[in-house]
């Protein structure tokens, strides 16, 4: 193994945290300009390492484990590299590094931007480590390093009162679903005297560890311990009806923090959940366990048409695309919860399509706030004279989100009614309200375009600079040239859900590395 390539992704979070650190020390001695270009150049090489692990893990030496330390677990972390958590860790970074170019004029006329820049690497150190770790209790630390990144930053300007409100209701939240995390961490360590998720699932199938034994409680209490790590990750993914904080924290944001945190931090809570109850407890075999996957279908139902009713009545385009996310994680989950190799690839694809179309739109909807001074939708008549190229983008964006062919989000929708449709027993009635909500959305964002594209040309305040149509450029063309190129997202897809559902193979990888005999 190329040692360069093997330890690519930790590099990469190394990167982040000490960029989090030098923002700061930059911003007291160089100015911002030293700030601003410090971020660009380590966010560019975060895609590098990124891309060089997923080389690695589809070309050359497949999915692996790195031990940070080089400590085996209990004391040591496992990171586990392979075709679920590479392609996410590149999403991230390619998000990243569009918000920060957005970033530098959008930010402009604010203050203090070194503890911005800040919070923001610390915000994607924590994602980073929620893609790759195997341990539970680093779960905890790195959650505990994103979440408190995302209040900090919801309320970043903290002149306006609502913004302040918004980030102190997501604190709220999010320190409630961490509360109830480490609960359930607690009871796992009880119960398995471990923390590492491959010897978890080993221990649920008789394995005994030659550090932590067997298993020391009646795992009747598995179904307990699995509801509530879905009721911990439901708040931090805003699943209804935990998602009252989202539409507040995702509108008052900064755009570009609002474009981080509805692509990117709702779908990596979804992301580690999947990556817990199927790889940790089985959750598609073990009887024990399998509520977590019913809770999942449930609570995807009714966040998928709860988010898309409310979307029917906004006035505000943030808080429209904020709803819009409420309604799409609920078609993930939905996904997830069905269980089947079509249903986790689906969803897995839907999580990236999500990502890039997400940030997009609200990246743009900063772009038309900061022109008319107005959020308000029906101050967007005429917007498209104006600025026809970023209408233009903005329409781009929205055809993709209500699954326009032939756009990414089109093939990621297409197979998550196929899923339902094949999954047999009653999942083939959940198509109904998909297609429902799926309507809902769509009516609600045709009649934002329809707005968009009416009435006289508007007076606006400003018009977007070069690299803020660039960043947004580099979303919606992936977004175009992906939904051109279905067979290759197939196939990421599919690759991800094999690895994912390969729960056999995922334990034997990080016990085989540690040279324990597997079970």
């Amino acid at each position: 193994m190329n040692p360069l390539l093997v330890q690519a992704p930790i590099l990469a979070m190394l990167l982040t945290l000490l960029g989090s650190f030098l923002c700061v020390l930059l911003g007291m001695f160089a100015g911002r300009r030293s700030v601003e270009l410090l971020s660009g150049v380590l966010t560019a090489a975060t895609i590098l390492l990124s891309s060089l692990a997923l080389i690695n893990v589809y070309l050359l030496d497949g999915p692996y484990v790195y031990f940070m330390g080089g400590w085996p677990p209990p004391v040591g972390i496992p990171y586990v590299i392979d075709r679920f958590s590479a392609p996410l860790s590149l999403v991230v970074s390619v998000i990243f590094f569009a918000t920060m170019v957005y970033s530098v004029r959008y930010l402009e006329k604010d203050r203090d931007v070194k503890w911005y820049y800040s919070l923001r690497f610390l915000m994607q150190t924590g994602m980073y480590g929620l893609l790759f770790t195997g341990d539970m209790f680093h779960i905890f630390v790195m959650l505990e390093l994103m979440g408190l990144s995302a209040i900090l930053l919801v309320p970043f300007r903290k002149e306006v009162k609502a913004s302040v409100e918004a980030g102190i209701k997501y604190g709220i939240y999010d320190i409630l679903a961490i509360t109830i995390y480490y609960l359930s961490t607690a009871m796992i360590f009880g119960m398995f005297g471990s923390m590492t998720i491959a010897e978890i699932s080993a221990k649920l199938g008789g394995y005994v560890s030659p550090f932590s034994g067997g298993i020391f409680a009646d795992p009747s209490a598995l179904p307990v311990i699995v509801a509530l790590i879905v009721w911990s990750f439901a708040i931090g993914a805003a699943i209804v009806p935990q998602h009252f904080w989202l539409p507040d924290a995702h509108s008052m944001a900064p755009s570009s923090i609002s474009a981080i945190l509805s692509g990117l931090l709702v779908q990596v809570n979804i992301a580690v959940l999947a990556r817990i109850l199927f790889d940790g407890f089985a959750a598609g075999s073990l009887p024990g366990s399998a509520v977590g996957l019913q809770l999942l279908v449930i609570l995807g139902i009714a966040s998928s048409v709860v988010g898309a009713a409310f979307m029917l009545v906004q006035s505000d385009i943030k808080r429209l695309i904020a709803y819009s996310t409420i309604t799409n994680l609920g078609l993930i989950t939905i996904g997830l919860g069905v269980g089947t190799p079509l249903g986790v690839s689906a969803a897995y694809l839907h999580i990236i399509n999500h990502a890039f179309v997400k940030a997009s739109l609200f990246m743009i909807a900063g772009v038309f706030i900061h022109a008319t001074g107005s959020r308000e939708i029906g101050a967007l008549r005429g917007i498209s004279k104006a600025l026809p190229g970023t209408s233009l983008l903005y329409t781009l964006g929205t055809l993709a989100a209500i699954g326009f062919p032939p756009l990414s989000m089109f093939w990621s929708k297409l197979l998550l009614l196929l899923s339902v449709l094949s999954a047999g027993g009653v999942y083939p009635y959940l198509v109904l309200p998909m297609v429902v909500s799926i309507v809902f959305e769509s009516i609600a964002q045709i009649r934002l375009l329809a707005i968009i594209y009416s009435g006289e040309k508007r007076a606006v305040n400003c018009r977007p600079s070069l690299p803020v149509i660039l960043s947004i450029g580099i979303m919606i063309s992936i977004i175009v040239v992906t939904g051109l190129m279905p067979n290759l997202l197939f196939e990421f897809g599919r690759l991800a859900a094999e690895d994912l559902l390969n729960v056999s193979g995922y334990v034997d990888l990080v016990l085989k590395s540690l040279n324990y005999t597997a079970p």
